[in-house]
């Protein structure tokens, strides 16, 4: 209730501001030895269920170093803050592994778990 609004909100405008809440998205930073994948944006993680989608941005089109973030968010986000720091980067490898399957081993990792 810091803001206010004049004149007033109808109620269900206010419910539904009061109902707003900010999830959840880490990242898990993969720097590489070489580019090997498209030159584009992102590179998606398509499942079954919501739970297994995430993504990687292609850091690489906006500072030319071969680096990857995987960028979970939600349930899987707080299921993967639960793991070991070389495990959670080994877990997104293996995302990565699954859209391009002769992907490289990184030379280094780094969560950034916000």
């Amino acid at each position: 209730k810091t803001i206010r609004f004049e004149p007033r909100l109808p109620e269900w405008k206010e419910e539904a501001i009061r109902e707003l809440t900010v999830g959840v998205e880490n990242k898990i930073v993969l720097h590489f030895g070489q580019v090997f994948w498209p030159n584009v944006e992102f590179i998606g993680v398509v499942s079954s269920s919501t739970y297994g989608c995430s993504y990687f941005l292609n850091l690489h089109k906006a500072t030319g170093h071969p680096v990857l973030v995987y960028m979970p968010a939600g349930r899987l986000a707080r299921d993967i803050e639960k793991m070991s720091d070389e495990a959670a980067a080994q877990f997104a490898f293996s995302q990565l592994k699954k859209i391009l399957p002769n992907a490289a081993e990184p030379v280094s990792s780094l969560l950034a778990i916000t």
